[in-house]
């Protein structure tokens, strides 16, 4: 289902799904202070913790800040380890370390991709984070860990929450928690963040500063615009980066948010494709689903068939060297600051002083 869809279906059955709404909030609230009270066994690294998570679900760009992330600490000299669920993952051990030789099926999508961008790094799947941040540390004793995905998974304790939003989030899903929306929780779970960052283009940041401001004002925490600027396409079979050209095209993706591939490909392409395959997020490709990819695209007559990197990874082993991917990179632009600190993009204000700051505390 199209989150459009979605969106319409969750606004008429609204009266009947804001009572289990009210509640769902409730438990997530009652769960925080569980752990907040010692509660519940919570595990705390020996390094510093950065978890990247979200209120919402889906499409909110967290791997590609992982990505990020996992390249500064290497530019910066520290070794680091990320935690994963690894959804749809189905490790043949727990925990699980990645490399770039792991089965996708064994790995997950998502983990394999951090992986293979980042073998300096240790990329660990495992549903329970804490078992696997416990044999990590003792494994690879890193100097800084990193949670996927780990806003409400507060079993690993953290020093900084980054918490990643999208426009949806500020409009018609601020507040809107499952099933009448998206959100995990309500937003008093916000005022855990320590950092927010808004995936659009700036011009849409900018638009929207005011509604930001208004949304965000009463956490004080700083905020921050960023999105993943393609650059051209490369061939699943390897080669250096190419120009989009102007070729007609077919374009499938099994992501979260598909629709806001389709605007931004319109925009690379400077034309439509001829066909928009929308796969489920996380979509396990079949020979028989490369199949009908060539038909269609046969059948259209399109030069290119074009994916993105995290349905790439699954393509590999199916005979798509032929296909294109997108070749992504992000990108920091605008911020807002609700104190006197002079406004600046993400990395030009992060540093490792920050994060020693954070762990000291």
């Amino acid at each position: 289902m199209s989150l459009s869809l979605l969106f319409k279906v969750q606004k008429i059955l609204r009266p009947i799904l804001l009572p289990v709404s009210k509640g769902y909030g409730a438990a997530m609230a009652r769960r925080e202070r569980k752990y907040v009270h010692g509660e519940y066994e919570r595990f705390r690294p020996a390094c510093p913790c950065i978890s990247v998570g979200n209120i919402g679900s889906g499409g909110s760009g967290k791997t590609p800040l992982a990505d990020w992330l996992l390249k500064w600490a290497e530019r910066e000299g520290l070794k680091t380890v990320l935690l994963t669920r690894g959804y749809g993952a189905k490790p043949a051990r727990l925990p699980y370390p990645v490399n770039g030789f792991s089965p996708v099926d064994e790995a997950g999508d998502e983990p394999l991709m951090l992986a293979n961008a980042n073998p300096q790094a240790k990329i660990i799947v495992d549903p329970v984070r804490k078992r696997s941040g416990a044999w990590a540390m003792g494994e690879f004793k890193p100097d800084l860990m990193l949670l996927d995905d780990g806003f409400q998974h507060m079993a690993v304790e953290r020093d900084l929450d980054f918490v990643l939003l999208t426009p949806d989030d500020f409009t018609s899903g601020w507040n809107q928690v499952i099933p009448c929306g998206t959100w995990r929780e309500s937003v008093l779970g916000m005022q855990r963040a320590d950092v927010f960052f808004v995936k659009s283009g700036p011009r849409a940041f900018t638009q929207m500063r005011s509604l930001i401001k208004q949304r965000l004002a009463e956490f004080g925490r700083p905020v921050f615009q960023f999105e993943l600027c393609a650059k051209g396409l490369k061939l699943l079979g390897g080669g250096e980066r190419l120009g989009f050209g102007s070729d007609k095209y077919l374009l499938f993706a099994g992501i979260g948010k598909p629709e806001i591939l389709r605007e931004d490909a319109v925009e690379y392409m400077g034309r439509k494709p001829e066909e928009f395959m929308i796969f489920k997020d996380h979509h396990a490709y079949t020979a028989q689903d490369v199949e009908l990819i060539r038909k269609k695209a046969a059948a259209m007559g399109v030069k290119k068939i074009i994916c993105t990197p995290k349905d790439a990874i699954k393509l590999t082993k199916l005979g798509c060297e032929d296909f294109y991917v997108i070749d992504l990179e992000v990108e920091f632009t605008e911020s807002i600051f609700f104190d006197r600190t002079e406004e600046a993009p993400f990395n030009s204000w992060w540093n490792k002083q920050i994060l020693t700051d954070a762990y000291s505390k």
